[in-house]
């Protein structure tokens, strides 16, 4: 698996289906109206990203395979919150669906954590929707376990 450093064309193409995503999980999670999702996954993402593809601490690849097969789009940032460790906090991991059941999952996390030793970093987050039960089994069968739990329900 190549990490192959997005342009800003790709940073965009690859933003509108973050935003996206994010919204979908949302307004399923929380049962929160489409358009209201949409705005809040939004404004979250500008938060984060205030200069974009140039936010420093973040980084984005087209994940690739072969002769630059792009099967999927990644984004990460490294956190420094003393006195816990610097970590990488994968904040989007995505395989296009053509190229899902594959194993290009567990090679796309197996390169990130690659790029997070050559680093020094010595710690890996991220978070996962709960009924999100392929990327779950996929994390957890990597080595990854729970260290926060946010739990709910509707009243």
């Amino acid at each position: 698996m190549n990490l192959m450093t997005m342009s800003a064309a790709d940073y965009q193409a690859f933003a509108e289906r973050s935003v996206a995503g994010y919204a979908r999980d949302i307004a399923r999670t929380y049962g929160v109206p489409d358009a209201l999702a949409f705005i809040s996954a939004s404004a979250d993402f500008n938060e984060l990203l205030e200069d974009g593809l140039d936010t420093e601490g973040h980084y984005f690849y087209r994940l690739c395979i072969g002769d630059d097969v792009e099967v999927g789009s990644l984004w990460i940032g490294i956190v420094e919150n003393p006195p816990s460790p610097t970590r990488l906090f994968v904040y989007d991991l995505e395989i296009h669906p053509a190229f899902r059941r594959q194993g290009l999952g567990r090679q796309a996390l197996s390169a990130v954590e690659a790029w997070a030793i050559e680093r020094g970093i010595r710690r890996l987050e991220l978070n996962v929707f709960a009924d999100n039960h392929a990327a779950r089994t996929l994390y957890e069968t990597s080595g990854m376990a729970a260290c926060e739990m946010t739990m709910g329900k509707n009243l």
